[in-house]
């Protein structure tokens, strides 16, 4: 900004200078030789009649009476000349070449010739030229004086107003705004501390909201934990016990979710990954999304290698995989698949089915907010790209028709890259074919743990 408005007003008085500066520095040089003409015809008249006066008394001229005119104008170098009856008196240097030229004839047919050098009119005219540049000069270090100062008056206020949003965005702005004298520069720092103000009322209206829910929402989460609990360890139906634990670890996965929603607007930092076994993701998403497939009469088709590890974190993974499973099965047809393939460095679990696949209107619009081909929100797919990719992944559409979602993660090492065992990855199982229980779970004393705090 100071630059700017420095260079703006510089420019402006260069340009000022250029075009009043030129046509008044040559109109002062043509004064200056009018006013050496006019000096020069002043000193012809007094000669002229000086001579009339002694031709009319029948006195000879001499050089003597042209020589105290010259001398008396100390200013100028001229030279005189009489010329009576074809005989010159001269008095002065001789002008030289291409000298000002000024003559007059007297009333006894006397020529009178009064010169001034070139080089006195040069020295005139040079004098006026540094008069000239001196003048402009004068006017440039004006203009950028005031430039300087009219540059600090507003750049200031706009460094304070700089320092008071950073202040408003990371929550830290206290006191008024102290007006600065610029009524537009005052006029935003007003509105944006009134902007700041009421969205920080929203910003802890949503989080008190956030807040109270989770909170309310633990007390009947526990009462049905324990519910289930209760049926898990009476019941003697080995049905009953595999449905009331898989129910147990839904109700895990959301007691993490209302965690993470109750701590979420304490924390400042994002959460640091670690190493999740996506077999044991995928047999619970499997285990909870078979039964609503089988009763839509479709099919949900998990295959996963034994050891596949990547970097992340368990429940925001399985809120994104749940998301997928779940839009195949409200907006897919046919059979769903979910597969991973693994590499070294990265893996990548496709979620597609056999259905008409996404609108190619939609595209990659599909990840917005508010987005959706059916009749859902829109907000799904939007949260699980945001939960990828806060733990170092990605989540992309990778065919419209049939439609595939690719779930890019980092591999992390398993127990085989850990033993520097040579032996080939097993292939990757069919887990629709495993029975319900036969893969050992993580233990739930730490959900329970946080059920109870």
């Amino acid at each position: 900004m100071r630059q700017r408005v420095l260079q703006a007003t510089i420019i402006t008085v260069v340009l000022a200078v250029i075009m009043l500066g030129i046509p008044l520095g040559g109109s002062w040089l043509n004064l200056s030789r009018q006013q050496l003409s006019a000096d020069a015809a002043a000193v012809l008249e007094e000669v002229r009649i000086a001579t009339d006066t002694r031709l009319a008394e029948g006195r000879p001229l001499d050089e003597a009476l042209l020589q105290q005119y010259v001398d008396a104008q100390p200013d100028l170098f001229l030279t005189i000349s009489v010329t009576v009856d074809g005989t010159a008196i001269t008095a002065g240097d001789p002008p030289g070449d291409n000298p000002l030229h000024v003559n007059s004839n007297g009333a006894y047919g006397q020529l009178i010739n009064v010169y001034i050098p070139q080089s006195d009119v040069r020295t005139h005219t040079a004098s006026a030229w540094v008069l000239i540049a001196v003048a402009s000069l004068a006017a440039i270090s004006v203009g950028v004086s005031v430039a300087l100062w009219q540059a600090q008056r507003i750049a200031m206020p706009l460094a304070r107003l700089n320092r008071r949003a950073e202040e408003l965005g990371s929550g830290r702005a206290r006191g008024p705004w102290t007006p600065s004298g610029i009524a537009e520069i005052d006029d935003v720092a007003e509105e944006l501390s009134r902007s700041g103000a009421l969205l920080t009322e929203r910003l802890e209206a949503e989080s008190r909201l956030a807040s109270d829910a989770s909170h309310q929402l633990r007390t009947p989460l526990t009462a049905l934990s324990m519910r289930l609990d209760e049926i898990l360890a009476t019941s003697s139906e080995e049905w009953v016990r595999d449905e009331a634990r898989i129910s147990l670890e839904q109700i895990d996965r959301l007691t993490e979710v209302v965690h993470d929603l109750i701590n979420a607007p304490r924390s400042s930092h994002r959460r640091t990954p670690g190493v999740v076994e996506l077999r044991t993701i995928l047999t619970q998403q499997s285990e909870e999304w078979s039964p609503a497939f089988r009763n839509a009469r479709r099919e949900l088709r998990i295959q996963v290698p034994r050891t596949a590890t990547v970097w992340g974190s368990v429940g925001p993974l399985t809120q994104v995989l749940a998301t997928l499973i779940e839009n195949s099965l409200a907006h897919g047809g046919g059979r769903t698949t979910v597969k991973v393939r693994r590499s070294d460095r990265s893996t990548v679990i496709e979620v597609t089915d056999e259905g008409e696949g996404v609108d190619p209107a939609l595209g990659n619009r599909i990840f917005e907010r508010a987005v959706s081909g059916g009749s859902s929100t829109g907000v799904g797919l939007a949260l699980a790209r945001t939960l990828v990719e806060d733990d170092g992944g990605r989540l992309e559409l990778l065919t419209e028709k049939p439609a595939t979602f690719g779930v890019f993660l980092i591999s992390a090492p398993g127990e085989e890259d850990i033993d520097d065992e040579t032996e080939p990855q097993d292939e990757a199982q069919d887990l629709s074919q495993l029975p319900q229980g036969a893969v050992v779970r993580r233990s739930r004393r730490g959900a329970r743990a946080r059920r109870s705090a």
